[in-house]
């Protein structure tokens, strides 16, 4: 994905208007930036067809080289969870 759209701040910027604005909404590359942090929204329609959050992510997204993963596999060396 060469355009990723930059998440919110925080839960209460993750917003419907993220989806139905994207063409303004700030967008970035992973490959540029390697690491990207946020909220982003999930959608759905509703019964009259119009879209409406169904819930929201916070998800921390890191771009890694094979090399960089093969040293520090996913789960391994990580805290525990909260």
């Amino acid at each position: 994905i060469e355009k990723f759209p930059r998440g919110a701040k925080t839960s209460k910027q993750c917003s419907l208007e993220m989806v139905t604005n994207e063409a303004e909404l700030p967008m970035i590359s992973i490959f540029k930036q390697k690491r990207v942090k946020g909220w982003w929204p999930f959608v759905a329609r509703d019964e009259n067809d119009e879209l409406e959050i169904t819930g929201k992510v916070e998800a921390e997204l890191h771009l890694l080289t094979a090399e960089e993963a093969e040293k520090s596999p996913a789960g391994l060396a990580r805290n525990e969870p909260d």
